[in-house]
């Protein structure tokens, strides 16, 4: 694998990569009228205000879109293309769907990996890297 950029933590995301390198996966609460989101950003989108808390999620979910990206925009993610592409809507947050690529399948040009059908379930698992880790999801095993 080729050297990835590395994500750089503001005081809007760090919340994420610390609890991914705690193995926790979190999002944002609005204090004001109490819905989640992802991803993180400096107001609510459902109501505008701008008190946010993290809290912990689980973790499982449910395939809510899915397709398969052939085609690597930047020179570090050349090695991964084929990959699939998911968007998990997790389980204990309904309507807070998270936007990820599924572990563990792709990168072999010669074995294009077909796009997730939707519902189908997921979990969260932590990739590290040197001085970082990356949640992604994964199809629960059967």
């Amino acid at each position: 694998m080729t050297s990835r950029p590395r994500p750089v933590p503001d005081a809007v995301t760090a919340f994420y990569w610390d609890g991914a390198a705690r193995g926790e996966l979190a999002v944002l609460q609005c204090d004001a009228c109490g819905r989640a989101h992802s991803p993180p950003d400096v107001g609510c989108p459902h109501c505008g205000e701008a008190a946010l808390a993290p809290q912990v999620v689980g973790g499982t979910g449910t395939v809510f879109a899915s397709c398969v990206v052939r085609q690597a925009f930047d020179a570090a993610f050349t090695d991964a293309v084929p990959y699939v592409l998911v968007l998990v809507e997790l389980d204990d947050r309904p309507g807070v769907r998270v936007l990820t690529n599924l572990a563990g399948v792709g990168g072999d040009p010669a074995n294009v990996p077909e796009p997730v059908p939707v519902g189908t379930p997921v979990e969260v698992v932590f990739e590290p890297h040197d001085d970082w880790v990356l949640p992604q999801f994964r199809v629960v095993p059967t």
